[in-house]
């Protein structure tokens, strides 16, 4: 894991709450149109997707839906890391809880100082799904599941680069978890707590 370190357009490392391992990549491409899986959202704002919708049950309680809340956590998986790798706070700023934000916010302040660039290409994901949901009433936290194909590097004030490597295509895993309460007129849900799979299950495809 030493050899990424610092590889933070690619793979973002911070304690929240001292035990959580927060890690996000960011890519470079060439070769990404010879790809299957593409970004299904780049040319959609934050505004096109209603993250969940709510089924009321006969008691007239918002009901968790899973098919919507998939299509949802795509989309912010995607909006969020292309976000961090172009370093865009605003766009990050509503889709995280306060603490994850700064967290973010002190990565990407750290990067800039440093004057090192962020080079991403998202290919797109090829599965995702659900692996926990629990609620207290109306009080909902998924833990979602991304492999997703990316390229991804990063690159000094001198434009070289520094870490990863801008021809190989990596198939990653990550786990993020989100929270809402249904029953607030917000629609969005946070993201809360972000993990990764090891090193080990990266696979790297060179062009």
């Amino acid at each position: 894991m030493s050899e990424n370190f610092g590889f933070i357009d690619i793979i973002l490392l911070a304690m929240i709450a001292g035990f959580i391992f927060l890690r996000l990549r960011n890519v470079l491409g060439k070769g990404a149109d010879n790809f299957p899986v593409k970004p299904n959202f780049a040319n959609k704002s934050r505004d096109d997707f209603s993250f969940v919708k709510e089924v009321r049950a006969e008691s007239n309680k918002p009901v968790f839906d899973e098919a919507s809340f998939k299509k949802g956590a795509e989309y912010a998986y995607e909006m969020i890391i292309n976000a961090f790798a172009k370093g865009d706070k605003q766009s990050l700023k509503p889709l995280l809880t306060k603490k994850l934000y700064l967290d973010f916010e002190k990565i990407i302040d750290d990067r800039n100082e440093k004057k090192l660039t962020s080079s991403l290409t998202f290919i797109g994901i090829e599965r995702m799904s659900i692996d926990k949901v629990s609620n207290v009433d109306t009080k909902y936290k998924v833990t979602a599941r991304f492999i997703s194909q990316i390229i991804n590097c990063l690159k000094n004030e001198k434009g070289e680069v520094i870490e990863g490597d801008a021809e190989k295509t990596k198939t990653t895993t990550d786990v993020w978890s989100f929270e809402r309460d249904l029953k607030d007129s917000d629609p969005t849900w946070y993201l809360t707590e972000l993990s990764a799979e090891t090193e080990n299950s990266e696979k790297e495809t060179k062009h």
